[in-house]
């Protein structure tokens, strides 16, 4: 072996020596540096989320109470106030429950003996509807695509109104028509011609939401009017639609709240003959059913008195009840203020006890928080673009 040879044989050795020192040496340092890094007590991401950040699952209904002013309610089911189309004012209001009534047949009460009364004539609240000769306004009250899945008929002959069909459909079905080019309701025995119409079917009642089954059927029957008389209809996307009914009907359930305020006996029953006089000199007029309604200039109910336990008012009632339909009354804050007023001057007058359903006394307290809650209430519908006591609203909440 040459001397070049050696010498290359060493430098080449000593190279690798080299190279393998230096990897070495990186993988330790980078060990150490990793070891530093991992001893320090780092927090877990996922298992030290601080509690606060965790969003907790509440209740999506809950009935309101006297202790907060902030709740949603449960759904009543309608009662005593049958449905009514007019257009009321707005205005601002919140609840207690009461169960649910069910409308009921009074028999006449004796002729009328003089009894000592104390008269109560407070103030009367008047709420009278707007008048109005906009019948293009009264006509999109009726059918309203917000609240409506509106299908539209365009036809090449006239459609009389008496040829109407009725169309299937388990809510309410309102068919309007074009003449002259004002749109007004279908009547069966209006003499009116049409090519256009337009038929809606409500998206969601008291009962609830519209179901695709449903609209399926409505659809069906309408399609078959058309296909009759060689129209042409066009329905909106149904999918959005039943999305739209099922929001909507979370929305009335969370403001579908009936206020129900309950006079009882201590000792004796009321003298039945008493408690006429007393609801007829605040304003309460006894209907044909028998329940006493106090109603509005334009002849809507606002509230009613009944017997507590839904019999037919005797000669004597052992409770009396109170019932206040949150959505469906306009003037919402004046008239429950004169609503509680009532019921605390008739369980002086006939030295009762004014209880809610669980029979819990109301007090001053008590009655001022169900108005904060009515506010909170009647916000959420002004907000919606839903008056209390409008044509939407009387419609949404029958």
């Amino acid at each position: 072996m040459t001397d070049l040879q050696l010498g290359s044989l060493i430098v080449g050795g000593v190279i690798v020596a080299a190279v393998y020192a230096f990897n070495w040496w990186q993988e330790y340092r980078y060990r150490q540096q990793a070891a530093k890094a991992f001893a320090r007590n780092e927090s877990d991401a996922l298992l030290d989320v601080p509690k606060n950040m965790v969003r907790s699952a509440g209740a999506s209904r809950m009935e309101p109470s006297l202790e907060t002013a902030e709740l949603v309610p449960e759904r009543f089911e309608p009662l005593l106030v049958e449905p009514e189309l007019e257009v009321a004012p707005a205005y601002q209001p919140q609840p207690q429950t009461a169960p649910v009534r069910e409308p009921y047949i009074e028999p006449p009460v004796a002729p009328s003996v003089a009894v000592d009364a104390a008269p109560y004539v407070p103030e009367p609240v008047k709420v009278a509807a707007p008048v109005s000769d906009d019948s293009e306004a009264l006509a999109s009250s009726l059918l309203d695509s917000s609240i409506d899945f509106v299908a539209e008929v365009h036809a090449t002959e006239v459609i009389a109104a008496a040829d109407l069909p009725v169309f299937r459909g388990s809510k309410r079905v309102q068919v309007m028509g074009s003449q002259n080019n004002r749109w007004e309701a279908c009547l069966p025995s209006s003499r009116s011609r049409y090519k256009e119409l337009k038929i809606g079917l409500q998206l969601a009642d008291r009962q609830g939401a519209l179901s695709s089954e449903q609209l399926n059927a409505f659809c069906m029957s309408v399609q078959q009017f058309a296909d009759e008389h060689e129209a042409v209809v066009t329905f909106p996307q149904r999918s959005a639609k039943l999305t739209a009914a099922t929001n909507l009907d979370e929305f009335c359930a969370s403001v579908d709240v009936l206020i129900g305020l309950n006079v009882m006996a201590a000792s004796r029953p009321f003298p039945m003959e008493r408690v006429r006089l007393l609801a007829e000199n605040a304003g309460l007029v006894r209907s044909p059913e028998g329940a006493f309604h106090y109603r509005s200039d334009s002849g809507k109910t606002l509230f009613t008195l009944s017997n507590y336990d839904q019999t037919p008012l005797g000669n004597t009632s052992s409770g009396l009840t109170l019932l206040f339909d949150v959505p469906r009354v306009a003037g919402g804050v004046s008239v429950f203020d004169y609503f509680a007023e009532f019921a605390q001057h008739l369980s002086v007058a006939l030295s009762g006890e004014l209880v809610d359903d669980n029979s819990k006394p109301l007090t001053e307290a008590s009655l001022d928080n169900i108005r904060k809650q009515l506010g909170v209430l009647y916000a959420k519908m002004d907000d919606r673009g839903i008056a209390p006591g409008s044509v939407a609203a009387l419609r949404l909440f029958a």
